[in-house]
């Protein structure tokens, strides 16, 4: 089973993704996220054995109660690794010490599991779009930061939990559901 760990958008955030990446025409080689399936990866777990995850729940379930709610901020566009050969097109939330410090907390407990644990720092973010021709993502890019920057925007919301989500790859692109929620303190 393919596993990650996110947290879950608002649905105004995601109607207003959803606005942001849609154009008249598709651009070959750039394969758009779907509106339902914009989120916040915590952490990719990647392909997990089914007689683990009665053991993940409990470790998310304990490690959720370390943290209160607390208040995230989408921000501005960007892409990775550059510009010059975008693989990702995203939009960034703040990176507070909260998001930080859960992100980091997953880490370490699903490492004390057997998961792999993140060689790279953690970065916030929402995948966008998904890039295979450069060329194209550049262009697309350009009509995201044009697209941005004629709308007032100012979301913020407030993260009240976070999920283990599953993720199935189809013809038609994945489809995420929901294994387990795991709200936070008040």
């Amino acid at each position: 089973m393919r596993l990650f760990i996110a947290i879950q958008l608002p649905r105004e955030i995601k109607e207003f993704l959803a606005e942001l990446t849609s154009f008249k025409s598709t651009i070959d080689g750039v394969n758009i996220v779907q509106k339902e399936n914009f989120h916040i990866t915590l952490k990719f777990l990647g392909e997990v054995e089914e007689k683990i995850i009665p053991d993940l729940i409990s470790t998310l379930k304990s490690l959720s109660s370390e943290f209160s709610n607390f208040t995230l901020k989408i921000t501005t566009p960007g892409v990775f690794p550059d510009k010059i050969k975008p693989r990702v097109i995203w939009i960034g939330t703040e990176n507070t010490e909260t998001l930080r410090r859960l992100a980091e907390r997953i880490d370490e407990e699903t490492a004390s599991l057997g998961f792999q644990r993140e060689e790279r720092q953690f970065k916030s973010h929402i995948t966008l779009a998904r890039v295979k021709n450069h060329r194209n993502g550049k262009y697309f890019f350009e009509k995201i930061l044009k697209k941005f920057s004629e709308n007032s925007f100012n979301f913020q919301f407030e993260v009240k939990e976070f999920v283990l989500m599953k993720s199935t790859l189809t013809a038609k692109g994945s489809i995420y559901s929901v294994l387990e929620r795991f709200p936070l303190l008040k």
